[in-house]
């Protein structure tokens, strides 16, 4: 009777702040950013970031983020959908002005329409407000010098 509680504890869903949440379904994402490019020019500085538009769920865009950090975790991607309710129309997730946060919302020129009223680490998508129960779905960025790889899975 042990063993059998001991497997049901041990087998239980984990329900943590994780960043590979199964909030929908993956999607295909793999392409590069050329950080030579002016476009992509606020990406070499510390908490600088871009919004690769037509990529990731519902092609609402991923957040390319310069964390600060040296190596491999220099560079983060997160897709904009937000985990709650992830199919309505609002759920989107914005970069807040001092780009520290992720907030669920769009901005509509100068007004920004809130949504869920979660807000994310910018350096690693965890949750950190609101009702979300997980952090961001994170994406693969791998640094080849002038070039970015962005990629779903490893």
């Amino acid at each position: 009777m042990a063993i059998l509680l001991l497997l049901f504890v041990t087998c239980k869903k984990n329900n943590n702040n994780s960043n590979q949440g199964d909030f929908f379904a993956p999607v295909y994402v793999d392409f590069f950013v050329n950080l030579n490019l002016p476009t992509y020019s606020e990406l070499q500085f510390v908490n600088g970031y871009v919004i690769e538009p037509g990529q990731g769920y519902k092609a609402r865009g991923i957040i390319i983020y310069n964390t600060g950090f040296e190596g491999v975790d220099k560079y983060v991607a997160f897709d904009r959908s937000c985990p709650v309710n992830v199919d309505s129309s609002c759920s989107y997730v914005s970069v807040e002005k001092s780009a520290l946060f992720y907030k669920c919302g769009q901005f509509n020129g100068a007004n920004f329409n809130a949504c869920c009223g979660s807000r994310f680490a910018a350096n690693s998508g965890v949750q950190v407000e609101g009702p979300a129960l997980r952090g961001l779905r994170k994406y693969f960025v791998y640094d080849l010098g002038n070039q970015l790889h962005v990629v779903a899975a490893p």
